[in-house]
């Protein structure tokens, strides 16, 4: 009697059943994670070499050999997402987990929990409360391992909500990260294996508008997987989360204000080689001919712009990398990203080893992006030259190393009329896209200037043109212009 199409039934069964519902997996998989593992190895590798080799025999031992280390998998980290549910219920707090894989395998590879901090510190102290220091302790017991796998490498991360300034929340954000580690090694866990990081406001998960949003904002984030690689693999992904976008770093009321706090610079500050630093560009193509009326304060340019609120972002066009090695969580979504106006600098600290103080994100390579190795991009907005220089970011992880400075001339292409440029400080960050970078900046000044901020789309490729919108205020107004800059 020929059992193959039983095989064949059997296996395609399995698969189906464990891919219909990711909703009941994950709940079937936190209460039996081991048998979860088991099932889904043996149903991906079984139903996978029956596809490739049309023998149910050999499906039936791929299936034996992917449910041994489903298994493995299972055990190690659906365990270890049951066991902070259970200190969730315990202690009546917050803790959200996801399983990561990788694009090209379903398999978890590591675990990312959010501690909301309910009590967890007292305000604007990084020092555990009594209820912290036991739900910290509860929570290293969770993250070690009794197996010969062991406990894999682990980085805290410190978030705030949006009160006080973005350079305090992330010295603040730091400490409470570098205290939790402190503990987690105390209870047993190698300091060489535990990372922190402080990344303040900068990646909100909910508004900062209202007090449940804030809540929601201030945690503690656990990442734990396998190996370092695995975790600079994660950190690269979260400087570029397009996710974060969708919420400002900072409360509506502070993003209404015209003249926007100085704040300090992004993750690290590596001079550009004179030879790569270029003068001001003559042929600039003149963008955007709308008229705005004019104001009384000094500092106004007319940029011929249009109604801010009205004009959608160029930022909602930037597409999230979906190609190469990527840790990826099962709910990610289509990001919605709004404009600079909305916003403020974000900045965020490096992750740094308990054992040693490395920064274990620390880049090597001096390779830049097409046309972003220190040059200046400038064009003209209803005839005034808006130039930024030095542009300079890293190809990897379209890291910027220097921040620009902003010059602005009135009346370029009139010599009698032509003023001396103005010049202003700012401070630059960066997302990137699939093909281009999403390149915002903002003018340091504490007092009255002429520009808010910019957006810039930056191509990857040199065969593509930059396109950028410029935000500016009159009184208390916002308007934007179309911004089209090349580079010098």
């Amino acid at each position: 009697m020929n059992n193959r199409p039983l095989y064949r039934v059997t296996a395609l069964a399995i698969v189906i059943s464990m891919t219909s519902s990711c909703t009941s997996v994950k709940n079937f998989a936190r209460e039996y994670g081991t048998a979860a593992g088991c099932i889904g190895g043996a149903a991906l590798a079984g139903g996978a070499t029956y596809l490739v080799t049309k023998d149910a025999k050999k499906a039936l031992a791929g299936g034996l050999i992917g449910g041994i280390a489903g298994c493995t998998l299972g055990n190690i980290w659906q365990k270890r997402e049951q066991a902070l549910a259970d200190i969730a219920k315990q202690e009546n707090i917050t803790i959200t987990t996801n399983s990561l894989s990788t694009q090209d395998s379903s398999q978890p590879i590591g675990l990312v929990a959010q501690v909301e901090d309910n009590a967890m510190f007292s305000s604007a102290s990084s020092t555990l409360t009594a209820s912290g220091m036991r739900q910290v302790s509860k929570i290293a017991g969770a993250m070690q391992s009794d197996d010969k796998n062991g406990t894999g490498v682990i980085l805290v991360v410190g978030h705030t909500d949006s009160t006080g300034s973005a350079s305090s929340n992330q010295r603040l954000s730091e400490l409470r990260a570098k205290t939790v580690v402190k503990l987690l090694a105390a209870k047993g866990i190698s300091a060489k294996n535990l990372y922190f990081q402080g990344v303040g406001s900068s990646r909100p998960i909910a508004t900062n508008d209202t007090l449940d949003g804030r809540a929601k904002n201030r945690r503690v984030e656990i990442v734990q997987v396998a190996n370092e690689k695995l975790l600079q693999q994660r950190i690269a992904q979260e400087d570029n989360n397009l996710d974060y976008l969708k919420y400002s770093s900072v409360t509506s009321t502070t993003t209404s204000r015209p003249n926007r706090e100085k704040v300090d610079k992004p993750r690290s500050n590596k001079p550009v080689a004179e030879s790569q630093k270029t003068t001001i560009v003559k042929n600039i193509p003149q963008t955007n001919t709308h008229t705005s009326s004019d104001a009384t304060p000094s500092s106004y340019i007319n940029f011929g712009g249009k109604d801010a609120e009205t004009t959608k972002s160029i930022a909602y066009s930037l597409t999230p990398i979906k190609s190469g090695f990527s840790l990826i969580n099962s709910a990610q979504a289509s990001p919605v990203v709004s404009s600079c106006l909305k916003d403020l600098p974000r900045i965020s600290g490096s992750a740094k080893n308990l054992a040693t103080g490395a920064d274990l994100t620390a880049y090597q390579t001096t390779e830049f992006l097409p046309n972003m190795n220190g040059r200046a991009w400038a064009g003209l907005v209803n005839n005034n030259l808006v130039t930024l220089s030095p542009v300079a970011v890293l190809q990897k992880n379209a890291q910027v190393i220097t921040n620009p400075t902003v010059y602005v001339t009135r009346q370029y292409s009139n010599e009698a009329m032509r003023s001396h440029p103005m010049k202003f400080s700012a401070s630059a960050n960066t997302w990137e896209g699939e093909d281009q970078i999403l390149y915002r900046v903002y003018l340091n000044s504490n007092g009255s200037k002429p520009i808010s901020c910019i957006d810039m789309l930056l191509p990857k490729s040199t065969a593509q043109k930059a396109k950028g919108q410029l935000f500016y205020q009159n009184s208390h107004t916002p308007f934007v212009a179309d911004y089209s800059p090349v580079k010098s």
